[in-house]
């Protein structure tokens, strides 16, 4: 197994774009931070919003890179070389655009990428991405998975700051799966990430789209510019399956803009005759998780799973409809769908018996999935109250706020506002924005730290609650201002119930 890709000379790299006499200087790596370059390395210093990356040409020097690539927004200063320290500077104008395909030519020159699936959406995504890397595992495929929760083989996730990494990342990281072996890799593709090109170059397999709902608006600006980025990943890209959600109004118009896409949904009977889909019926809602019937052009079926509501039954017919298409059959899906397992923050459970309640912690820190959140916690509930705790990241959207606030009061019991990120803002400030948003604000409790929440709810539940502690998921930091402190809502909750366990075997001694 080869741990790094093979030199290539900074001659045959350049080609496409510039005609060097390089022929002689070696590149063992792409990147575009200094204080990872190692010998022979190509550092690439572009003009970033918070850092200049040319200021650690020097740096990159010194630590023995092989060459710089230096962005120039002047044209007529496109192909400029200079050398510092015996190592060539080359000027390249637009170099942010060419970057995807830059590190594509590096990390497979042979163009032989194993299948790479895309799935993007504003909700939906990781948990997607999760399970269907799971299937693949248990099917008997080496999987790999890039995206919020981390990246690496299923499994065996490092965490990252971005949903999609930067462009030379992520084929220094698919380069790596692929030394390992990997069959698939299943990748959550952002707007963010789409409109930047981050991904350009990569040669997706097949792409599934979730569902369009606000979120991200202070990058976009519009929910039409929102859109129209995600559909890039449908209309620019080479993939072999397209897999759109039919229930979302945007799913249901790309349904109609690519007639050779499959549908998935529960309500597919709008489609052309010749469209592949699968369609969902026959949903019950259990204590331990869900099962439901599907009709599909590959057959009939019924899948069983541990997972909870309606969102969770859209997820995991994205994942048989991409399945399916890969020529896996019906039976072998009803095997391998029992044995999935739960993806970090995503509706995870956390029972506390003597107490008789249970806290759900869950990503949703938009309008639409705390909606789809709480509804589908209503569904399984058999008693009690249905307690929703929340808050809203600071530096982000405001619009949102009062949204959340209106989704919260109509679908439960009990609100209680609390921290997530407050950032730059004061947290007083983002309290009150979404106090603006509730009919009845003095019925809300609010409490900032997380921590503390908790614990009142805790103490002051009732039996037969439901208290959904949504917005944190996966993360395991709170920033405030500009510190990164540890947080975790699942780490909190699994030290609250190993405790509570140890309290109730004292008990029963």
């Amino acid at each position: 197994m080869k741990n790094n890709p093979e030199l290539m000379s900074l001659k045959r790299l350049l080609e496409p774009w510039l005609a060097v006499d390089f022929e002689t200087v070696m590149v063992s790596g792409l990147t575009l931070d200094s204080r990872e370059i190692v010998k022979d390395n190509l550092f690439v210093a572009l003009q970033g919003a918070l850092l200049d990356g040319r200021s650690f040409i020097n740096k990159a020097c010194q630590l023995g890179a092989s060459a710089v690539l230096c962005e120039t927004r002047d044209p007529s200063k496109h192909g400029v070389i200079s050398n510092l320290c015996s190592v060539p500077v080359i000027e390249v104008y637009q170099l942010p655009a060419i970057l995807s395909e830059l590190a594509y030519r590096f990390y497979f020159p042979q163009q032989n990428l194993h299948k790479v699936i895309a799935v993007t959406g504003t909700n939906g995504k990781t948990t997607i991405a999760s399970l269907l890397a799971n299937s693949l595992m248990l099917l008997g495929k080496q999987s790999a998975q890039m995206g919020t929760i981390g990246n690496g083989l299923f499994g065996q996730l490092k965490s990252s700051l971005n949903t999609t990494l930067d462009a030379i990342s992520v084929f220094s990281e698919l380069y790596h799966y692929q030394q390992m072996d990997v069959d698939y890799t299943v990748m959550e593709v952002s707007s963010h990430g789409l409109s930047q090109g981050r991904v350009s170059a990569l040669p997706f397999h097949s792409a599934i789209f979730t569902n369009l709902s606000r979120d991200h608006l202070d990058y976009h600006g519009s929910m039409e510019s929102y859109g129209e980025a995600k559909k890039l990943l449908f209309e620019k890209y080479p993939v072999q399956h397209r897999i759109i959600n039919a229930d979302d109004q945007t799913g249901e118009d790309w349904l109609n803009d690519f007639p050779d896409a499959i549908a998935y949904g529960f309500d597919t009977k709008a489609l052309s005759k010749q469209q592949a889909y699968l369609r969902i019926s026959k949903v019950n809602y259990q204590g331990q998780g869900i099962d439901f019937a599907f009709e599909s052009s590959w057959g009939k079926g019924n899948i069983s799973a541990p997972f909870y509501g309606d969102f969770n039954v859209s997820n995991l017919a994205a994942v048989a409809a991409q399945l399916l298409a890969e020529n896996i059959s019906i039976a072998q899906l009803e095997s391998i769908f029992p044995k999935l397992t739960t993806v970090p923050g995503r509706m995870e459970q956390y029972n506390f018996e003597k107490q008789k309640i249970t806290f759900v912690v869950d990503y949703a820190h938009t309008p639409d999935a705390l909606e789809k959140a709480l509804t589908a916690l209503q569904k399984h509930k058999s008693s009690g109250r249905l307690i929703c705790v929340f808050g809203c990241g600071g530096d982000r959207d405001k619009g949102k706020r009062p949204e959340m606030a209106k989704v919260a009061e109509a679908f439960a019991e009990k609100v209680v506002l609390v921290d997530d990120n407050p950032r730059s803002e004061s947290a007083a400030d983002i309290m009150q924005g979404i106090l603006s948003g509730f009919n009845q604000p003095s019925a809300v409790t609010k409490i900032h730290d997380r921590t503390q929440a908790v614990l009142f709810l805790l103490e002051n539940s009732l039996p037969g609650d439901i208290i959904l502690l949504a917005g944190k998921g996966h993360e395991d930091y709170q920033i405030i201002g500009d510190t990164r402190l540890y947080y975790s809502d699942r780490g909190l909750l699994a030290s609250l119930q190993e405790q509570h366990n140890k309290n109730n075997n004292k008990a029963s001694l």
